[in-house]
């Protein structure tokens, strides 16, 4: 049995994952390996066994292509705090105004405008996995009240509510936050019908773009220039078409993404190879939510 590294590492992590996994590691094989660590892409070889990805997110993989004897498995919850983090900071820049103090102070215009607190508002958590269970937390550290909807209701902590439907989070909630994975059943899910019930303030979107529909979000926010979206994805991505909304904040898909995250992301997911050695590996893909 041998580990596949398929995208560049350096000596220490390949040997970190060696010590992890107990079995040897080769950074980009010639030949396809029994365990394949992976970014995005793979080699199937007839001993194919199992493909681990490094990323939280799978909808970049070529899923169908994947033969159903072999076990893949995403790396669901590596990035959780640190995406949440993101969050929270989009969030409050935005609700302390902090990008426009900052560029009216550098203008010399000393102005006070009124800011908003978190405290006592509703978060809403659309999909309640490793980011959405991040993102209470952190909400419940503001003094904020956590509604949440997920498929599969687990336990409470920090979450005030788990409702039945979506519309309710859009409903009830001063900020949403959108953290589902995007599936088939995902794609679009956001649209005309559960903008049309947001009261709140503002959307932010830490998960994928086209979960979001393109043409409600953007119509949403031309009729509605109070409601902002921050988010870290864009349709497209990276280039960008068409002008941004003035009530638009984006980021470049930067969430997770740091040298250190990504050598915590690798230990997490060697780890998780380690338990399908051991017989019981987490995180498995399901190919019907993708094919």
């Amino acid at each position: 049995m041998k580990v596949g590294i398929y995208f560049d590492v350096t000596k220490e992590m390949a040997d970190r994952c060696r010590e992890i996994t107990d079995v040897p590691v080769e950074i980009r094989p010639v030949y396809p390996t029994e365990i394949e660590l992976i970014q995005g892409d793979y080699m199937l070889g007839p001993e194919t066994k199992l493909i681990q990805t490094i990323t939280a997110g799978v909808d970049h993989v070529k899923i169908a292509e994947i033969p159903k004897n072999v076990t893949f498995c995403s790396n669901a919850d590596a990035f959780s705090d640190p995406v949440a983090e993101h969050a929270f900071a989009l969030i409050l820049s935005y609700m302390r105004k902090i990008s426009t103090f900052d560029s009216m102070t550098k203008e010399g215009t000393w102005k006070k405008l009124p800011v908003s607190s978190l405290k006592h508002k509703t978060l809403g958590i659309l999909g309640y996995g490793g980011i959405g269970r991040s993102c209470a937390r952190l909400g419940k550290a503001f003094g904020m009240k956590i509604l949440a909807f997920t498929r599969t209701p687990g336990e409470k902590t920090n979450v005030d509510k788990f409702v039945n439907t979506p519309d309710e989070i859009f409903r009830e909630s001063d900020v949403v936050i959108i953290g589902l994975p995007l599936t088939k059943e995902t794609r679009g899910y956001v649209g005309s019908h559960l903008l049309s019930l947001f009261r709140g303030s503002v959307i932010v979107n830490v998960a994928r773009s086209h979960i979001v529909d393109k043409a409600s979000m953007l119509d949403f926010l031309k009729k509605n220039p109070e409601k902002e979206y921050l988010s870290d994805v864009w349709w497209g991505e990276p280039k960008i078409e068409g002008n941004l909304p003035e009530n638009v904040v984006l980021t470049p898909h930067v969430a997770g993404l740091s040298p250190d995250l990504i050598e915590e992301a690798m230990i997490h997911a060697c780890h998780n190879i380690r338990k399908y050695l051991d017989g019981n590996p987490e995180n498995i893909v399901k190919r019907e939510d993708y094919v």
